[in-house]
């Protein structure tokens, strides 16, 4: 490729994969933390068209729709931001496919990116035109938790191998419960916000739950969360690999920190303040569960023994120095044309 290009797009390593698969699991959080405050703020019809934001200007003019200008531009800049979010995911998949070949679960995470954030933009033209539907909010919040998901997954998978055991099996059984657990936490967690009063704007339709009985079921999946996670940590606090141990002791401070927000909040008449930070806390409690998960396993095993890709290496790429020789197969793997 020309020399004029970056080496991130020239001759990508391991360490660019790492760090492309960081940029877009922080980019995916922070629109995240956006669209929040585009929520406690009323601001979800600053821009009241899509792609436009009032069927004939791009940004926003004062009094469009009936909001304050501010309110547009909270509304426009979340809209810009898909477009850091697209690169960044972009690079992602463009560095899967310099480097590879890869294992099958790196590439379908390297595409769902891309093709996920292009849905993610269409969904949220979608929430606009249907006046913020709550089934459509829920659902493009709870489709940024795939995407980080993904992100957070690349991030894990493109480690340089440093040896470290699996955890135990029922360790790794706790560990998928307690990914399940989270799951019906932030979905159930949609349903709260979805029945609460932040809904984007003051004429956005509500469902029709009851916000009291939400809350409850929701918190008790939180303590469901929480009481798998303790059980885990102490059976865990001297045995198991370095790494995931850190990794589910910090998760289990999150998950404290966040179900005391979640209170809090509740308690005070859900300030847009607090709303905001417990959003950011369930996107960062989201991705700590996954990377937890993921450091519980075998990463062979994740990586598909027997399959035909193979794991990127920054010591084993074409062209020497850092990015020397080819990318070698996991550990069990068979190379291509082998029995």
């Amino acid at each position: 490729m020309p020399a004029i290009l970056p080496p991130v797009l020239r001759s990508p390593s391991r360490r660019h994969l790492r760090g492309a698969a960081l940029a877009a699991l922080i980019a995916n959080i922070v629109i995240v933390f956006t669209g929040g405050l585009v929520r406690v703020t009323g601001s979800g019809l600053g821009c009241s068209d899509w792609p436009t934001c009032d069927g004939r200007n791009i940004t926003p003019i004062a009094g469009g729709g009936g909001h304050e200008v501010w309110q547009g531009y909270v509304e426009f800049g979340n809209r810009l931001l898909s477009f850091p979010v697209l690169l960044t995911a972009v690079l992602v998949w463009w560095i899967v496919r310099r480097t590879g070949p890869h294992p099958s679960i790196v590439r379908r995470l390297a595409l769902l990116l891309p093709l996920g954030v292009v849905g993610q933009i269409v969904l949220g033209g979608v929430t606009v035109l249907t006046g913020l539907s709550p089934v459509t909010v829920a659902g493009h919040f709870l489709a940024s938790m795939v995407l980080i998901a993904a992100a957070a997954g690349i991030y894990e998978l493109a480690r340089e191998p440093d040896g470290e055991p699996p955890a135990a099996r029922g360790v790794q059984h706790a560990m998928t419960a307690i990914l399940v657990v989270a799951m019906v936490v932030l979905f159930l967690g949609t349903l709260v916000t979805g029945t609460g009063p932040h809904g984007g704007d003051l004429n956005a339709p509500r469902f029709g739950f009851n916000l009291r009985v939400m809350a409850i079921a929701h918190a008790d999946a939180v303590w469901l969360l929480v009481g798998l996670t303790v059980a885990t940590v102490a059976v865990t606090w001297r045995s198991g690999p370095p790494r995931f141990r850190r990794t589910l002791q910090l998760l289990l401070v999150v998950q404290l920190a966040q179900g005391g927000l979640g209170y809090l909040q509740y308690w005070l008449g859900v300030p847009p303040t607090l709303v905001s930070l417990h959003i950011v806390g369930a996107t960062v409690m989201w991705t700590i569960a996954v990377l937890a998960w993921a450091r519980a396993r075998d990463h062979r095993a994740l990586l598909g023994s027997g399959d035909h890709g193979v794991v990127l290496s920054d010591q084993q790429r074409p062209g020497g120095g850092e990015a020397a020789d080819l990318a070698r197969p996991a550990s069990g793997a068979t190379t291509a044309g082998s029995p």
